[in-house]
């Protein structure tokens, strides 16, 4: 990612941020970055569009709890939108699916229909 906005769009005050395919140590500090800021312009929900992530190491699972750890300080709410994303085992492994509520994707996210993408 270069343009650390590039994949940041806007409904309203709901800010959907598109994961890149792979999210490792490589790129987890731009990302780290990127999720922060969408934060600081006080979004009521940030939904993180993991529903094309292939790969999310450690690394990648830190940065998602962070953006929700700044997001809910903030009054805001983090959703994850996951489709069959094969990240979906490790978020289940780890039990950030426990926290962070999961959508099957954006359009159910921004709707407001939880479910879980088991």
């Amino acid at each position: 990612m270069t343009a650390p906005d590039q994949d940041v769009r806007w409904s309203g005050r709901h800010a959907i941020v598109t994961m890149p395919d792979e999210i490792d140590l490589t790129n987890s500090g731009d990302l780290d970055q990127q999720l922060a800021a969408v934060v600081a312009q006080s979004p009521q929900t940030i939904t993180v569009d993991l529903t094309a992530t292939t790969f999310c190491d450690s690394a990648g699972i830190g940065v998602l709890a962070r953006a929700h750890q700044l997001a809910t300080a903030n009054g805001g709410e983090l959703r994850i939108a996951l489709g069959h994303s094969p990240v979906s085992r490790v978020l289940k492994l780890i039990g950030l699916d426990q926290i962070v509520p999961i959508y099957p994707d954006v359009q159910h996210s921004l709707d407001g229909d939880a479910s879980s993408s088991t």
